[in-house]
């Protein structure tokens, strides 16, 4: 009897536990999500990640959560175009449609960095 009672006793606790956690509060989000937020494009994404890689440094993941995008940068070496503070890159690009891969060059531009010329 003393089992029972105690098993009893148990479950009550324990849906009382429930009870008193249960709360209707809204769900806030980390980042704050607006309409009106431009989305981030994988150019500006790979610009970033380069600029804040070093020359000749390992390999570099991306990923871009606006687009879904992500990819690698293969390599870092300095641009040799005459430009201070370029740097030429590899990376991959990998969408939910294809596997690309391409070379650029970013240059400073202000407080970030921008992608040079077209990239292949």
């Amino acid at each position: 009897m003393e089992l029972r009672l105690s098993a009893a006793l148990f479950s009550c606790m324990i849906a009382l536990t429930l009870v008193g956690c249960a709360r209707n509060e809204p769900l806030v989000a980390a980042v704050p999500v607006t309409s009106k937020q431009t989305p981030v494009t994988d150019q500006a994404v790979i610009a970033e990640t380069v600029g804040r890689g070093s020359i000749g440094s390992d390999p570099l993941a991306w990923a871009n959560p606006s687009t879904g995008s992500a990819g690698v940068i293969e390599r870092i070496d300095a641009g040799n175009d005459g430009a201070e503070g370029c740097r030429r890159f590899v990376t991959s690009k990998q969408t939910l449609e294809t596997t690309t891969r391409f070379d650029g060059m970013v240059c400073p531009s202000g407080e970030s960095w921008k992608i040079s010329g077209p990239s292949n």
